[in-house]
């Protein structure tokens, strides 16, 4: 038994020395889906929403499941000899996340908020600028919501 666990200690302890280049990435993706989190929680206790393991659950796997792409992408990269390539691939992925989840996070604040109180105006105003203006000067993004919305019928 003590061998499995000599073996899975190293292995953690490998792949935390090949990530570390990107660790502030990691970090902050931490940061992010923990905000995304909390705020989502309180959003849902001040509406008196019921709280649910299931959309939790679904949380903690999607951000699973992005850690794991994102480690996958830096790795091959690294494998491949192109870490400066890897990096900026990963930062790319990083700042996708905070479009997408930081329209959420805007999103719920605002429901905590008291409506029309200075801070629901700052929240409204940053929520408009991320989930609108931005996409002006992103065609990329801006063509994937017109799509996106085209193909759902609802609005991101």
């Amino acid at each position: 038994m003590d061998g499995v666990k000599v073996f899975a200690a190293s292995f953690f302890a490998n792949i935390a020395s090949l990530l570390f280049p990107i660790r502030n990435d990691i970090f902050g993706l931490i940061m992010l889906f923990t905000l995304n989190f909390v705020i989502g929680l309180l959003a849902d206790l001040s509406n008196r929403r019921e709280w649910s393991f299931k959309k939790a659950f679904q949380l903690f796997r999607d951000a699973a499941i992005y850690f794991v792409l994102v480690a996958s992408i830096y790795l091959l990269g690294h494998i491949k000899g192109e870490d400066a390539t890897a990096v900026q691939c990963v930062s790319f992925l990083i700042y996708i996340a905070i479009y997408f989840y930081g329209t959420n996070i805007l999103r719920n604040a605002r429901m905590i908020t008291q409506h029309g109180s200075t801070l629901f105006r700052i929240l409204d105003f940053l929520y408009y600028v991320l989930s609108l203006r931005i996409m002006e000067h992103f065609s990329y993004l801006k063509g994937y919501v017109n799509e996106y919305e085209k193909e759902n019928k609802t609005v991101l």
